[in-house]
C-alpha cells in the first residue's frame, strides 16, 4: 500500500490527475474511510478532482472527511471544503485588455488588412450633481445608536450553563442549560436540538419558546458521563463554527464501607472561543457545601444555595478539582445492624449471668 500511495502521490504532483485516481481507487475499496489510512487515500482523491473540476465529488467527501478522527486530516478537509463551496466571483471586463483580430494574407506585399469593428455611441456623460457632501451629525448620530444596538444585543444573546449532580457512588446525572436573553430562539439552539435527536435514549429535551433550551441526562457512571459530555461539546462547536478540545471529565473512588471518598477533575479548554461576554459560560456541581475541597483555575469557585458555581474564561484552559465524601446508606445500614446484634449478645449474657438463663416460651 505505501508503494502505491507513493506513485499516486509522484503522479498528483506530475499533474496526472487521471493516474492518480486509477491508483487509488482500488486502494480505496479496500480501506474504509474510518481508518486513517483510508482517511489519507481520500484527501488525495479530492485533491485530484479538485485538478479534473469535478467539484461534486471532492465536496461530498471532504464532508466525510470533517468528522474523520484525525485532527490534521480533519482540518485540513475543512479549508478545502471552505475553498470548493465559496461562491465563484465575475472577472470584471475592465481587469483584462483586448487586442483587434489581424487577418494575415498568405501573399506577399500585401498589407495586413485590420478587422474594423463597429464604434459604439459614446454613452452620454452624467449631469453634473457638483461635490458630494459629507454625513450630517445627525445620520453619524443614528449610525452611533445602531451599532451600540447591536453590540447590546449581540454581546449578551447566549448564556450556557452546566449542570453536574452527583448523585451517588460513581452516579452523575448532567444537565444543560442554553437561554437566549433576547427572548428568541436563535438558529443555533434549532441546529443543536436537532442534532441531539440521536441522542435523545441520553438526553431528554424541553425546549421553552421564549428561547431556553434544557437537556437532561439520567443517572450514569463516570466513565459513560464523560464521553457525553466530550460528544455534545464537539457537536456544540460544529454547529458554532469551531473546533473545540473535547473536555476531560474524571472522577476516581475509593470506597471505605460506610461511605466512599470521591475526586472529581475536570479540564476545558476554551482556547477557540474569545467572542461571548463574560459569565456567559458555567459549571454548576451539587451537592456542595465546603470551598476547602474545591480548587479551580483561573476563576475560584463559589458556593450558591448548595451548589458549588465555577465561571469559566473564555481564551484560557480551565481546571477544577474537587474532594468530597459520599456516605454509603447500604454500609451505615450494615453497622447499624451489627451494632444492633452486639447489643442482643451483651443483653444475653447479663440476662445468663443474673441466673435467668435463656428466654422460653410461656407453657
Amino acid at each position: 500500500m505505501t508503494i502505491g500511495l507513493a506513485e499516486a502521490q509522484q503522479a498528483l504532483d506530475r499533474g496526472d490527475y487521471g493516474r492518480c485516481l486509477r491508483l487509488l481507487e482500488p486502494l480505496a475499496s479496500t480501506h474504509p474511510i474510518s481508518e486513517p489510512e483510508g482517511a489519507m487515500i481520500r484527501m488525495l482523491m479530492v485533491t485530484a478532482w479538485m485538478g479534473q473540476g469535478e467539484e461534486r465529488r471532492a465536496i461530498s467527501t471532504c464532508r466525510l472527511l470533517t468528522r474523520c478522527k484525525d485532527p490534521d486530516l480533519r482540518n485540513r478537509a475543512k479549508q478545502l471544503l471552505n475553498v470548493l463551496e465559496a461562491p465563484s466571483l465575475e472577472r470584471p471586463a475592465r481587469w483584462s485588455m483586448q487586442l483587434p483580430t489581424l487577418e494575415m494574407t498568405p501573399r506577399m506585399g500585401q498589407r495586413p488588412r485590420i478587422s474594423r469593428r463597429r464604434r459604439q455611441p459614446t454613452p452620454p456623460p452624467p449631469p453634473p450633481t457638483g461635490p458630494t457632501p459629507g454625513p450630517s451629525a445627525g445620520f453619524a448620530a443614528v449610525v452611533l445608536v445602531v451599532l451600540v444596538g447591536l453590540t447590546l444585543l449581540l454581546g449578551g444573546c447566549m448564556q450556557i450553563r452546566a449542570d453536574l449532580d452527583l448523585v451517588g457512588p460513581d452516579r452523575l446525572e448532567m444537565s444543560w442549560h442554553i437561554n437566549s436573553l433576547s427572548g428568541h430562539t436563535l438558529p443555533w439552539q434549532s441546529n443543536f436540538r436537532a442534532a441531539m435527536r440521536d441522542q435523545e435514549p441520553n438526553w431528554t429535551q424541553t425546549f421553552l419558546r421564549d428561547g431556553k433550551l434544557n437537556l437532561t441526562s439520567r443517572p450514569m457512571n463516570a466513565d459513560a458521563a464523560a464521553r457525553l459530555m466530550a460528544d455534545t461539546v464537539e457537536r456544540a462547536g460544529r454547529f458554532a463554527g469551531l473546533s473545540l478540545p473535547p473536555p476531560d471529565l474524571s472522577m476516581h473512588e475509593r470506597n471505605w464501607l460506610v461511605g466512599v471518598q470521591q475526586d472529581l477533575t475536570l479540564n476545558l479548554d476554551l482556547t477557540e472561543i474569545a467572542s461571548l461576554p463574560n459569565d456567559s459560560l458555567s459549571v454548576t456541581i451539587s451537592p456542595g457545601t465546603d470551598l476547602r475541597h474545591v480548587s479551580s483555575v483561573p476563576i475560584p469557585a463559589r458556593l450558591e444555595d448548595q451548589r458549588i458555581v465555577w465561571s469559566l474564561v473564555q481564551g484560557e484552559v480551565n481546571h477544577l478539582e474537587l474532594h468530597r465524601w459520599q456516605w454509603s446508606r447500604l454500609g451505615l445500614g450494615s453497622l447499624v445492624i451489627l451494632g444492633l446484634l452486639l447489643v442482643s449478645t451483651l443483653l444475653q449474657s447479663i440476662r445468663q449471668s443474673l441466673g435467668f438463663g435463656y428466654p422460653q416460651l410461656p407453657s
